[in-house]
């Protein structure tokens, strides 16, 4: 789709499976400014995924991933592109379980 900008997925339990299919989506999508990931029980190996794509998006620039069960191993995956991504510009983790490793995963790729 090369119309549609904003994206709103809250609370439909997508987990990691999910994740791994939105971030393929992602990484070809042009358009996508707004996704909202909320409350769908996306882990560690979800934010992996997502994180990926994030690499190269470069539409993105709202990502909402709260209240999920990321930690800090996803911390990681998702502060990783930070560094290289140039679009994101509002990012969303709050309610997760990420601990002081993660935290300084995301600080550094700001």
């Amino acid at each position: 789709n090369k119309a549609l900008t904003t994206l709103n997925l809250e609370g439909n339990q997508i987990g990691d499976k999910g994740a791994q299919r939105i971030g393929e989506a992602l990484k070809k999508n042009p358009v996508l400014i707004s996704l909202s990931l909320m409350y769908n029980e996306i882990g560690d190996e979800g934010a992996q995924h997502i994180g990926e794509a994030l690499k190269t998006n470069k539409a993105l620039t709202s990502l909402n991933l709260s209240n999920s069960t990321i930690r800090d191993e996803g911390a990681q995956h998702i502060g990783e592109p930070l560094k290289i991504n140039k679009a994101l510009i509002t990012l969303d983790l709050c309610r997760n379980s990420i601990g002081p490793e993660g935290t300084k995963h995301i600080g550094e790729g700001l």
